[in-house]
Order: C-alpha cells, then structure tokens, then sequence
C-alpha cells in the first residue's frame, strides 16, 4: 500500500455534483479518485478480516472487513473541503470517522423488513457518508429515494416521528433489494458503480443499495460487490 498521502484524490480524479430530488441535496461524484483499485482489492482480498455486520450490529447485508488506516484518513482529508464547499458552506473538523470495507452477500429473499427498504445512517445532518465503488463492473450503484407519503427525502430529529408514523402505514416491501417500485418509496437518483468511483452525500439522506443480481461469488473481496465505506461526523468551526 502506499502513504496515506497518496492514496488521496488522484491528481486526474473528476468532480461531478448532483443535486437530486425536490430537497436539491447535493450528491458528489468523484471520478478515478484514487488510482489505487487493485491495491485497495488486494488488500481486501489478502490482509481485511471480514464478518458478518450483523456481529456489530449494523443492518448491512452482507459482511464489513477491515480497512486500511491510511486509506480511511487519506480520505477524510479529500472530502472536508468538498462539505466544506457543499454542504456547510463553511470550514468543518472531523468529530468521529468510522472507515471499512464492505460485502454484499445476502440473498434477496433473506432480507429482513427493515433491509428492502431505503434507510438513512443517521437523522444528523452534519454526518456524511462516502461509497467508493471497488468492484470490476458490477453493473449496480447505490440509489436516493423519497417517501411517497410524506414526501421526505432527508430526515432530522423533528421530521422523525411524522415520518415513523406514516412508515407503519407503508405496505411491505417485497423480497428484494430496493428498486424503488411497488413499495413505499420512489427513486429519485440512481448513481451507477464505476470501479474507482466515490460518492459523498449527507448521511440523513434516503438511499440504499441498487442491486438487481448478487455476484456469483458474492464473499469474495476479488468478485464480489466491494466497496470502501466512510462515515464522517462533523464539526463547524467557529
């Protein structure tokens, strides 16, 4: 692996924002960010100890493995100015930042409830997310929804409970990874996964998983869908 240095943005890497949905949150869209897939992969592969999410309580389907430090600082720094310059409009700190690789491995007919539809990590709108996409084309992405009854696209603490009680009324989603049809959501932006491809959102933002098919070998950090996962809670300078 090389510095933590150089595995940040790479010099040809291209930004691209979205602003998706009626709310016109931004979505970051960074192109050939590192440069450093088949090492990231190898060292998924060879050195991260994987485990079911489940073992940490995450809802995530599938398995969370280890990744390298210098990778999950390198990309803390490349993504406080772009919150910086997105979000906030102001300089921001990290608080807290949790970093790893991440295996889809559940079969669609094994999801619980809660796993087939769109969620957020966190009602906190200085957290963001990042998903760096690590798989040799994988043919899926990750999606953004909006709620068709209350019309929310991102949560806080004082939209929760108007959103909580319209959930109970939603029909139930149907055994599958979410596509944003015949259940309680719509889709309203669906990025695909590019091998070297990052996305930066708001944590408090509905999204999930646009998965149509499982790899065939879906454990394996070489052939199954890998991507580096970053969460990063902020803080605005005074």
């Amino acid at each position: 692996m090389k510095t933590g240095q150089d595995l940040a943005f790479a010099p040809g890497a291209t930004l691209t924002v979205r602003h998706v949905g009626s709310e016109r949150e931004p979505v970051l869209v960074v192109d050939g960010a590192t440069g450093q897939v088949e090492a990231l992969r190898a060292f998924a592969a060879n050195q991260s100890a994987f485990a079911p999410a489940a073992s940490v309580g995450s809802f995530y389907p599938g398995l969370l493995g280890s990744a390298p430090v210098a990778y999950v600082d390198a990309m803390v720094r490349a993504i406080l100015p772009l919150i910086a310059t997105h979000f906030t409009g102001c300089p921001v700190r990290p608080a807290r930042a949790r970093g790893n690789f991440s295996l889809v491995t559940t079969a669609p007919a094994a999801l619980t409830a809660e796993q087939r539809v769109p969620h957020v990590d966190t009602a906190d709108r200085l957290q963001f997310a990042t998903i760096h996409f690590l798989s040799p084309g994988n043919g899926d992405g990750t999606a953004f929804f909006r709620h068709r009854a209350t019309g929310f696209e991102t949560l806080d603490a004082a939209r929760l409970p108007a959103y909580q009680a319209a959930r109970a009324h939603d029909p139930a989603p149907p055994p599958r990874y979410c596509i944003g049809a015949d259940d309680g959501f719509e889709a309203i932006e669906v990025v695909a996964a590019v091998p070297d491809r990052l996305l930066l959102y708001r944590a408090a933002l509905l999204h999930s998983g646009w998965i149509t098919t499982l790899p065939a070998q879906p454990a394996e950090p070489r052939h199954g869908r890998l991507t580096g996962n970053l969460f990063l809670q902020c803080r605005v300078d005074a």
